[in-house]
């Protein structure tokens, strides 16, 4: 199966287009463990000034319940989450399908 992300941000400001963005599916469905990533997808910004910063695809084997989609524009390149990034704030489930689109936002933190 296939998940379709389509990466759009919270506000105006946008991250450089180039920068890394990593998105992950994840196994939320148990609320006290932590979550399982059960796949993802690298890709960069794109320099279209408007619409979505990026697409990209994620293909699964199975699509447990309960799943998310998590999100993370890399602005300083340094593989980690850190201040300056964008990143999904709010969960963003993943609907059950062979291929599904899930919209996401990120924000600068």
């Amino acid at each position: 199966m296939k998940v379709v992300v389509e990466i759009s941000v919270s506000g105006a400001e946008r991250p450089p287009a180039g920068a890394p963005v990593r998105v992950e599916v994840r196994d939320t469905s148990l609320a006290d463990a932590p979550s399982v990533t059960m796949g993802g997808a690298d890709g960069v910004v794109g320099e279209v000034a408007q619409g979505p910063l990026g697409v990209l695809e994620v293909e699964l084997a199975s699509l447990p319940r309960g799943c998310t989609v998590w999100a993370h524009v890399d602005v300083d390149e340094d593989g980690r989450v850190s201040r300056g990034d964008f990143l999904t704030t709010a969960a963003f489930p993943v609907p059950p399908g062979e291929r599904v689109t899930v919209p996401v936002t990120v924000q600068r933190i």
